[in-house]
């Protein structure tokens, strides 16, 4: 077991409001993370789904811990592939001429799961980015 801390931080040209929605409403979060069955609701269990890979299973279930639009939101995520749940949060912040968001994932994991986290991320806030240009 490792010590996962993983903290990005990225820039929006969109309002707060705006990322916001893309961070909460299941179908944008469909399109730049994962399909999933997630409700923006405290203590709400969803699960993401993607492709099975040699070190993931296909799915991640989660639990959200916390919603307090549209500044924060701490999910538990839990999958068959790490001993134990991690945390992810996403923290957004108006700043001048959009938003600036802080994901945050931490826990203890294994070597392979924080390998995979910290490629994985990067790539989903790049994809965030491309919908949230396309959402214009």
């Amino acid at each position: 077991m490792r010590d996962l801390s993983l903290k990005l931080k990225e820039f929006y040209p969109h309002p707060v409001e705006t990322v916001w929605q893309a961070l909460t409403d299941p179908a944008a979060i469909a399109e730049w993370l994962m399909p999933c069955d997630f409700r923006p609701n405290d203590g709400h269990r969803f699960s993401i789904r993607g492709t099975a890979t040699s070190n993931w299973q296909g799915f991640t279930e989660c639990v959200v811990v916390l919603v307090d639009p549209p500044r924060r939101m701490e999910w538990q995520w839990a999958s068959a592939d790490i001993p134990e749940p991690t945390r992810v949060c996403f923290e957004l912040e108006p700043v001048d001429g959009g938003t600036q968001l802080t994901l945050s994932h931490i826990g203890m994991t294994t070597q392979a799961d924080i390998k995979s986290l910290s490629e994985g991320w990067p790539m989903k806030l790049e994809q965030l980015r491309a919908f949230l240009a396309n959402s214009d």
